[in-house]
């Protein structure tokens, strides 16, 4: 079998390919470099599309990252299949460097929840599509569990799975007892202020969500989601003459290109006693200036390096970004989350650096309270 007979196909989408999926699928491309890339559309014939190449390596889920490995050997009448790996299980992993490093850790492998495969590779000879049969059936067919499937050595994909966000107690403690409206900007699935509300049966809460289906999901929560995009709401409800005592914006400032703006179009909505939390990734994190020193920086499906993250953080300008956008009384904590592998050498070496701050190395997030400025 020659590499000129085998193709790397992902599936068309109907909506345009963001910043981390074209990153994904280049990275796909050069995990087995010298075969042609196709899209393929779902709605398509599967016997024609199919009949370009002897063997397929499809990329079923290209938000997934090819974890490093060896060339995957033919196995006819089999179904070879990606082991999904999760950089969120032990040790927990932050960039892509270090993932690299792990990708054949013991222990750092996962099942599947559904069953279905990451990237899996064929030969549409020893499955022949049926008659009239689309892309996307063929496809699910061949990746099920009615095929011979079975792991490939060295054939892994990065599984990066949607994250619902959490309770996030760390960051809705710090809103004072007597809070009784919130807002909640870029609220998810509404988890987090779902969880405040059930410990405190006063707190009304206001959720505003971009996604459409993660509305719908918020809905199911909150009683009040409003869709669309932060500015656009807030404005609104600025109109509105609306005002809260409690807002949240739990890891949503990295996404804005003008954070300062949201957070002065939030002070707009505040009410005169109000307080505001916010968290952020922080970009001084040791994971991050490693991988800088090394010349490295690899945007992620999610986490530290998230390739949506329009704006980087640190307790300084974080603080900054508040007092600029018109809130006062500003403290920053420190939350550590996990650590970064082998994190003592360098720290160690980082203390021979006059000014090294082993505490911003040391932190995942920084967490800001503020309460509004007086006019």
């Amino acid at each position: 079998m020659t590499a000129a007979s085998e193709s790397v196909a992902f599936l068309a989408r109907s909506e345009p390919l963001d910043y981390g999926r074209r990153l994904s699928r280049l990275r796909w491309r050069r995990r087995f470099p010298g075969r042609p890339a196709v899209e393929l559309a779902p709605a398509a014939s599967a016997e024609t599309a199919f009949a370009g190449a002897d063997r397929w390596i499809v990329i079923a889920d290209d938000t997934a990252l090819p974890a490093p490995g060896p060339d995957v050997p033919a196995a006819p009448g089999r179904v070879l299949v990606a082991e999904p790996r999760s950089p969120a299980s032990g040790p927990v992993l932050h960039t892509l460097r270090e993932l690299e490093g792990a990708a054949s850790a013991p222990g750092w492998k996962q099942p599947a929840a559904d069953g279905t495969a990451p990237a899996f590779v064929f030969r549409p000879s020893d499955f022949p599509p049926f008659a009239g049969e689309k892309v996307e059936d063929y496809l699910s067919r061949v990746a099920s569990s009615r095929t011979p499937r079975v792991p490939a050595p060295g054939f892994g994909a990065l599984v990066f799975e949607d994250s619902p966000g959490g309770d996030r107690a760390d960051v809705t403690r710090l809103f004072p007892a007597n809070a009784r409206r919130l807002l909640d900007v870029g609220c998810g699935t509404g988890l987090a202020a779902a969880a405040l509300g059930r410990l405190r049966p006063g707190l009304a809460a206001t959720g505003i969500e971009r996604d459409p289906r993660t509305a719908a999901l918020a809905r199911e929560r909150l009683s009040d989601v409003r869709e669309g995009d932060a500015a656009t709401v807030l404005l609104s409800l600025a109109a509105a003459g609306e005002r809260f005592d409690a807002l949240l914006f739990a890891d949503v400032l990295e996404h804005f290109d003008d954070p300062v703006r949201i957070l002065g179009l939030a002070r707009g909505v505040a009410s005169g006693d109000a307080t505001l939390v916010a968290s952020v990734p922080n970009v001084g994190h040791l994971s991050l200036v490693r991988d800088l020193l090394l010349g490295r920086f690899d945007p992620l499906p999610a986490g530290l390096a998230d390739s949506g993250h329009l704006r980087w953080f640190t307790r300084a300008s974080l603080s900054e970004a508040l007092e600029e956008a018109g809130w006062t009384d500003v403290t920053v904590h420190s939350t550590p989350g996990a650590a970064a592998p082998d994190a003592e050498e360098f720290l160690r070496a980082a203390e021979e650096w006059a000014g090294a701050d082993r505490e911003s190395l040391t932190t995942y997030q920084w967490i800001a309270v503020a309460r509004p400025a007086l006019p």
